[in-house]
């Protein structure tokens, strides 16, 4: 993705590409006006007040004209964003600017009708209203749905709705014991998770933090977590995930056999519900693990956020981008683009950028590598994760000396880029998960001084190796999953 503003050829493509970006801020205006201008009207129409309300002939002027902004700005924004034209962004580019029409031909026409009103044209004018109401709140609902996964409204409404049902049912419940005089002490929990919640002798209670939040962030965060929740799945909010909703449970708590994420990761990979549905297959033992993480009631630790993993920030050195600067990233991230690395500002108008090639397909090798050094200044981090590369990478990611954050798991890269790592001057976190990483490179690492976060989860590492480490490096958050 090229950086708004920064990338841009020509003065009117720069103009162009700031017009996108404000599609976030105008939509939500027509969308308002024209639906509080619908509930002022139905309540004159219930009324029977022939007259349009002069408020909702107002609101509808103003919705029109910031729609047709809006219109044009979300066209720039999916353009200069290289969004893909999948059927909901068609479905939300043209109901919204068939919306933004319908807008603007009820507001010329109320005008005309206002001053002319009979109760037909009244009338007709309302539906004409309802109608826009209507296309406007589902263009909404599509923007949502593209932006944080398939039912981000639909299934917080119907999860309101079986939450207040339930709350409804309890309350006549307890009222109807009160009536009769029946008395609890407690409150009745199911037994496997009152089970799961004490820690009997000789069980091996599972550390989230270190063991099961690896897993996550690893094979399930890309769809269902960090903001995203694909098919309602958020796996970042275990509040959210182990809340009973339309009679399923994403985690049941104490019951691993009606929780659907522990059916769906051991399903066949060429079943459609299949997770993860692209990539490896979870191992054995990490299947166990979330096994025995929910049959012990599948309990986070306190003040541990599941989306904590990847989301550390650093104090970077303010700069402005020369020139010369811009030109050499623009370069540099349309050769990555070609070879499928996605390459995007830390925020909108950063100087430092962060770039995912675990997603490539072919996936990137050892000789695509040398594409990352023009942009050795700007990128602190960079994900690596499922890609070709092997253990003689060492010697180019050295040359990215703006490093903070890099993610070699499940690559071959091991014990030689852990040595050269070692070298670089501001590097924080790497994760080797599920690497042929050893103890000799666990050793080269104490010699990184600003490395703050290291996974080395289903690594070749041992326990011993692990200690040592943590007695050189105390400060170091070192996750492993063995405790």
């Amino acid at each position: 993705m090229l950086s708004r503003m920064m990338f841009a050829a020509a003065p009117v493509e720069a103009w162009l590409e700031f017009v996108g970006t404000l599609h976030p801020a105008l939509v939500h205006f027509p969308i308002a006006l024209g639906i509080v201008a619908a509930i002022v009207e139905i309540w004159r129409a219930i009324r029977r007040e022939p007259d349009l309300s002069p408020f909702a002939l107002t609101a509808i002027w103003f919705a029109a004209v910031i729609a047709v902004f809006a219109a044009t700005s979300g066209w720039y924004s999916a353009q200069f964003e290289g969004k893909d034209l999948t059927l909901s962004l068609f479905l939300h580019r043209w109901i919204g600017i068939g919306s933004a029409a319908l807008l603007l031909i009820l507001a010329v026409s109320g005008s005309f009708i206002r001053t002319r009103a009979t109760s037909s044209r009244t009338g007709t004018w309302r539906m004409g209203l309802l109608a826009a109401a209507g296309a406007i709140g589902f263009v909404g609902h599509l923007g949502g749905t593209m932006v944080y996964g398939d039912g981000y409204i639909t299934d917080a409404l119907w999860n309101a709705i079986e939450q207040t049902e339930l709350a409804q049912r309890e309350g006549a419940a307890l009222r109807a014991k009160a009536e009769l005089g029946i008395v609890e002490s407690t409150k009745e929990a199911p037994q496997a998770i009152v089970a799961a919640q004490t820690d009997p002798v000789g069980v091996v209670q599972i550390d989230f933090a270190k063991q099961i939040l690896p897993i996550l962030e690893a094979r399930c965060y890309a769809c269902h977590g960090r903001g995203k929740g694909k098919g309602g799945v958020r796996l970042d909010d275990l509040k959210r995930s182990t809340t009973e909703r339309k009679g399923e449970w994403v985690v049941k708590p104490g019951d691993p056999s009606q929780s659907l994420m522990m059916r769906n990761i051991q399903l066949p990979a060429d079943d459609e519900n299949a997770m993860p549905p692209e990539g490896d297959r979870v191992p054995s033992a990490e299947i166990e693990l979330i096994r025995q993480w929910i049959e012990q009631g599948a309990r986070g630790e306190e003040g541990v956020s599941p989306g904590a993993v990847s989301d550390h920030r650093w104090s970077l050195p303010e700069r402005l981008l020369t020139a010369e600067e811009l030109a050499r990233i623009r370069a540099a991230t349309e050769v990555l683009s070609r070879l499928e690395v996605r390459v995007a500002p830390l925020a909108q108008g950063s100087p430092y950028f962060e770039a995912d090639a675990s997603g490539a397909l072919p996936p990137i090798g050892d000789g695509q590598l040398v594409a990352f050094a023009a942009l050795a200044d700007f990128l602190v981090t960079l994900n690596l994760a499922h890609s070709a590369v092997s253990d003689s990478i060492g010697g180019s990611l050295v040359q990215l000396r703006s490093l903070r954050a890099l993610r070699l798991d499940h690559t071959a890269a091991g014990d030689q880029v852990a040595a050269n790592l070692a070298k670089m001057p501001h590097l924080e976190s790497i994760n080797f998960v599920a690497t042929p990483l050893t103890d000799t490179g666990l050793s080269a690492l104490v010699q990184l001084k600003s490395l703050r976060n290291l996974y080395v989860w289903s690594s070749q590492t041992t326990s011993g190796g692990v200690s040592a480490f943590r007695v050189a490096r105390p400060d170091v958050k070192l996750i492993d999953g063995r405790e």
